[in-house]
């Protein structure tokens, strides 16, 4: 249960820094004659080093705690039993992502809408960025929470 709530939170936090890194790639944009200058923000250095340090500390508690190749994912099992928990909370992330994918499509749309009724220059980029990436968060985490009670019955 361990291995999987530290995949989940991994890849929750994964899942975050990309959003970020694409939402927030510049800290600050400066127009010039022949182009552009920028400074880049914080969030790539820090995608990039949780993408090197992950695996890293993912390999160091794997072999501490004794866990098999089996074990490199959370949709990993070593049972039957195991095996219809991952398929039970697979099931619920599909259906966090089935609805929100339909929830997003509707508020960037909505937005788009809104932006072009009332003259306001309304980013669907940012807002379809920061959607999916919580998206993603909360079907992670909805799969741990199934995962996690299906596994305590």
């Amino acid at each position: 249960m361990k291995n999987t709530i530290f995949q989940c939170v991994g890849n929750a936090g994964l899942f975050t820094l990309i959003g970020l890194a694409f939402l927030f790639p510049f800290s600050e944009i400066k127009q010039m004659e022949m182009g552009f200058q920028a400074n880049v923000s914080i969030f790539p250095f820090l995608l990039i080093a949780y993408i090197i340090a992950y695996p890293i500390i993912h390999h160091v508690i794997a072999k501490k705690h004794h866990l098999g190749k089996k074990y490199n994912s959370e949709l990993a099992y070593s049972d039957e039993r195991e095996k219809t928990i991952v398929a039970e909370s697979t099931k619920i992330a599909y259906m966090v992502l089935v609805g929100g994918l339909i929830v997003i499509i509707s508020v960037i749309g909505g937005a788009k809408f809104f932006s072009l009724s009332t003259g306001l220059g309304i980013s669907t980029y940012s807002i379809a960025i920061a959607l999916l990436t919580a998206l993603l968060d909360i079907a992670t985490f909805s799969y741990c929470v199934k995962w996690c009670r299906e596994y305590k019955k």
